[in-house]
């Protein structure tokens, strides 16, 4: 048991030394010239990108020393640290951020927006159509209609009543002739 944790315990500080080694490559640059010097022909945003991952190597390095030297978590010095770290993220994302919006909108189709776009469109099409139709239906009524009553004037005239003399001897017609006149 104990040679599987002293196992794992040096697999973890192999790590860490990798880990360490390559933070000083990166810092080696440094150590050659002065910082302003880096920095002058850097274009702003990679100014602070650079300012922002060198106060975020300093704050995660104190932390990592902290931990190793048996610092406890409530500790008011780990702390400030985990406060800073948390500041120095902050930073991060509005450079993230800044960066999102340097390369300009995102040219992506919104898809529920164009499918209200064609909907709305459709529908609005369904409703002219749907008058239209009922325009046609309406007229054709009206044709039918207007038909209809043509054929009965036809039959009317077709089957004239006959001038024959009528059993009550036609005194009922000449009462309705004098109701209409008044």
């Amino acid at each position: 048991m104990s040679t599987k944790a002293s196992e794992q315990a040096a697999e973890c500080f192999v790590s860490v030394e990798q880990t360490l080694a390559t933070v000083e490559e990166h810092l080696s640059v440094l150590k050659q010239q002065s910082l302003e010097e880096v920095v002058a022909e850097l274009s702003p945003l990679d100014k602070a990108k650079v300012q922002v991952s060198l106060a975020y190597t300093v704050n995660a390095l104190l932390y990592v020393f902290l931990k190793s030297q048996g610092v406890s978590a409530k500790d008011i010095r780990q702390t400030h640290v985990k406060q800073e770290l948390e500041r120095v993220k902050a930073f991060i994302k509005k450079i993230k951020d800044t960066e999102e919006l340097a390369k300009g909108p995102k040219l992506a189709l919104d898809k529920e927006a164009a499918k209200r776009f064609v909907d709305s469109a459709l529908s609005s099409d369904q409703v002219y159509v749907a008058a239209k139709k009922a325009q046609e239906e309406q007229k054709a009524a009206e044709e039918e209609k207007s038909a209809k009553k043509e054929e009965p004037s036809k039959d009317k005239k077709q089957s004239a009543p006959s001038k024959q003399p009528r059993a009550n001897g036609g005194k009922a017609d000449k009462k309705n002739k004098r109701r209409r006149k008044q």
